[in-house]
Order: structure tokens, then sequence, then C-alpha cells
């Protein structure tokens, strides 16, 4: 048996222990570098580590590109926590598990994927916290505090001309044996279709139709009423019950709803515009090399 002298262990041992202090720097210095800042935006940092995730989700390649993006994204954030907004844990959770979905891959799965590129979950947290705020929260909040009047919906449909009128009527449809019992339960319960179904054990359908586009008998009775009224017509071998629940006009194929919220994303827009212009004139933002 070969015996090693104590100077042999100690330099063994010394050399192991530098071993370990190598990649304990290795380490550190690979951290420091990833979450240097790069950006300071009212004092909140916007580390490498940021700029490396917003490259992997918006897989936009120019550095300059991404980080006025995040500074973008940052100065609506503020504003939205200044403004009562709060994004619960949870729900950054449940954004997780979408975003790992989509990519056919478990949490866990996603989470390995970060790693390997010297990330971690909290730094996807700490990202979706941020893009969450200046996406959805924006959305709602502009939304909560923009209108769109009825003139200004008529005076676009003057713009555009070619006016068509939709109706939406719910619908029960019977077979004609039944005919005595519908018109009993017409009398006990009025306008109120969806009880009458209930006793026939019939469901109710939910149209929005042209002139024209229902069976004869029915399309002719069904313009005769107004709103909130029923019609009712019959065929040969069916009983028709509709009421009619509104009148929808139709620009150009696109009904009052579609043009309405046509006007709404279009005024967002120009909101968001201004919204981010007033923030950068009294925001400090410094971008660093």
């Amino acid at each position: 048996m070969v015996q090693r002298s104590s100077g042999e262990l100690q330099i063994g041992a010394l050399l192991k222990k530098l071993g370990v202090v190598l990649l304990l720097i290795v380490q550190f210095s690979f951290s420091q570098l990833l979450d240097r800042v790069v950006a300071n935006v009212n004092g909140e940092p916007i580390l490498e580590s940021e700029l490396k995730v917003a490259q992997m989700f918006y897989n936009i390649k120019n550095r300059d590109e991404l980080v006025k993006l995040l500074v973008r994204k940052h100065l609506i954030a503020q504003y939205l926590r200044e403004n009562g907004l709060n994004i619960p844990d949870e729900y950054i959770e449940s954004v997780i598990q979408d975003i790992a979905k989509s990519n056919k891959k478990s949490v866990e799965e996603l989470y390995q994927e970060l790693y390997r590129e010297g990330l971690s979950p909290q730094d996807l947290k700490d990202f979706l916290r941020v893009e969450v705020a200046s996406t959805f929260g924006l959305k709602e909040y502009l939304r909560s505090r923009i209108k769109v009047s009825d003139v200004e919906i008529e005076l676009e449909q003057l713009k555009r001309g070619d006016v068509k009128y939709l109706r939406e009527v719910e619908l029960l449809v019977v077979d004609k044996d039944r005919k005595k019992e519908l018109l009993t339960l017409v009398e006990k319960y009025g306008a109120k279709i969806n009880e009458i179904a209930r006793e026939l054990g019939e469901k109710v359908e939910r149209l929005k139709v042209k002139k024209g586009e229902l069976v004869g008998s029915l399309d002719r009775e069904i313009w005769k009423v107004r709103k909130g009224e029923i019609a009712i017509a019959e065929d040969e071998g069916h009983i028709y019950l509709a009421r009619v629940l509104r009148e929808i006009k139709v620009i150009s194929g696109r009904s009052e709803d579609e043009i309405k919220e046509e006007l709404l994303t279009k005024k967002m827009k120009e909101k968001e515009k201004e919204l981010i212009e007033k923030l950068r004139k009294k925001s400090f933002v410094e971008i660093y090399s």
C-alpha cells in the first residue's frame, strides 16, 4: 500500500477547494452579467435577464428595438399600478400554464428550457407581470374609460351607406299536431317563449335573420311585429313561434356592434399613443449600452 504524505493531502484538498471557488466565481460572474441593468425607468431597472426573456417571447433579435419596447411596457405597467391595477400571482401562474400548453410542454419542461438559457422561473414571472399589465391591463383600463355614442355610430353609418336590417329573434319550432297545446301555452305565458318551450320540452333557437331568410309564412309575420312581440306562423308540418328581440342595422355587411367595436378600437389606439407620450414626458428613463 502506498501512503500519501500529509503535504500531498493538503495540496489535494487545496486544489479541490480551489476548483469549488473557481466554479462559484464563474457562476457568480455569469449571474452578474445576465442581471446587469440595461435601462432605468423611474428608478425601476430593466435587467439583462428580462431582455433575454423578451427576446424569446417576442422573437425580436434587434437589441435596441427590444429595450425600447420594454421601456414602453414598463411605463404603462407603472402607470396602471399607480391607478390600482393588481395582478394576482395565481393569474401569472395560469398564464405560464397556457404558454406551456401552447408549446406542447409541461410547466416543468418550460422551466427546464429557461434553465438551459441561464434564466429562472422568476425571470419569466417578472417579465409576464409587466407584459400582462401593459397589454390586457391597459386594454381593460382604456375600455372602461372610453365610450362610443349612438351619434358616432350613426355618423359612421351615414358615411358608408348601404344600410340593411337584421332582426334578432328567439324561435321555437314544434310539430303541427301540437298546435292546440302551443296556443294554450301562449295564452298562459304570452311572449315568455322560454317558459312555453320548457313546458313543451323543446329548445329555443336564437337567430339573426334578414328579410327572406326564413320560411315564407314566418318571414312575413316576423317583419310585421314590433320588438318584444311574438309572431306565430305555420306550414304543412310545423308551427313557428318567434319573439323579436331587437332590430340591427347592418352597414356594408357589418352590424352596429361591429362598427361600435371598430370605433372603440380606434379610440383606444389613439388614447394609448397619447398616454405613452404623456408618460414619456414626465418620466425619467435611461438606457445603458
